[in-house]
Formats: structure tokens, sequence, C-alpha cells
């Protein structure tokens, strides 16, 4: 069973995006560089060829890049869900928010919260609309099953 730290949830690390952002922006520099070279000099086809190469990558890239930011959005939507409703179960519970791990990344239904430090196991129920929910403290019963943290403590 893997549980997911608040500091993790918190500072997931996004620097995938950061490096095709950061290639992405050479890419589009190069290319203003080629067009102001090959603007000067018309004839010479080897800057239109490089022009057409920059460009063509830097369209890939734009591609990927929006794809990838709409995944993004998405995954920090859910994380600010779910470290905001163990803010609110560290509030209730009295304990750090730093102490609860969560066995998802993302705000569900049956979501298990665990608290590290006094060994206690909390059950998030959801209403019907999913405008509210209700925390239960359960008995997990761990038989062969490892716990994997993922995150500092």
């Amino acid at each position: 069973m893997t549980f997911y730290t608040y500091s993790y949830l918190k500072n997931q690390n996004f620097t995938t995006s950061y490096i095709r952002l950061t290639i992405l922006t050479i890419l589009l520099i190069a290319a203003a560089v080629v067009f102001l070279k090959y603007f000067r000099d018309r004839t010479s086809v080897k800057y239109r060829d490089l022009l057409v190469i920059f460009l063509t990558a830097s369209l890939l890239l734009i591609s990927f890049q929006f794809q990838n930011f709409s995944i993004l959005q998405n995954t920090k939507h859910n994380s600010n869900n779910v470290l905001g409703i163990l803010s609110r179960i560290a509030k209730q519970n009295h304990v750090s928010p730093r102490d609860l791990q969560t066995n998802t990344a993302t705000a569900s239904d049956q979501m298990l919260v665990r608290d590290s430090q006094h060994h206690q196991y909390y059950r998030v129920l959801y209403n019907d609309d999913q405008s509210g929910f209700m925390t239960e403290k359960i008995n997990v019963q761990l038989t062969k099953t490892k716990l994997k943290v993922v995150g500092e403590y």
C-alpha cells in the first residue's frame, strides 16, 4: 500500500515541464536568429532550411507542452484538493498536516489518511454531490501488505 506525504503532495516536482519550456524557448530564439540571418541574405538556402527545422521542432514541442500543460493543471488541482482535505483533517484532530499521509494523490471517496505520528487511520467519505466530506477513524489490519511512503516525513 502506497501513501503520499503532505510535503510530497505540496512540492511535487514538475521539472520535465520546465525542461520542455526551456528547450522551446531556446528553439524559438534560434528560429528568430536564423530568420534574421535569412532576411539579410535571402539567397542562402541553409538559413531557410534551418528556419523550417526550428519552427517545425517548436510547433511539435508546443503541441506536447499544451497536452502536458492540461495534465499538469489537472494534477495540481487534484493535489490542492487533497492538501485541503489533509489540512482540515489535521485541524479537526489537532495534529500537524506534515504528519498525515494519504493513499491517493487525487481526492476520492474511500480515501485513506494515515496519521504517522499517532498510527491512526481515517477514511474520507464524500456526500452525494461531492460538496463536503466526513472522516471516520478506522482500524487497519495489515497482514502481508507492506507500507510504502512516498515523500519526506
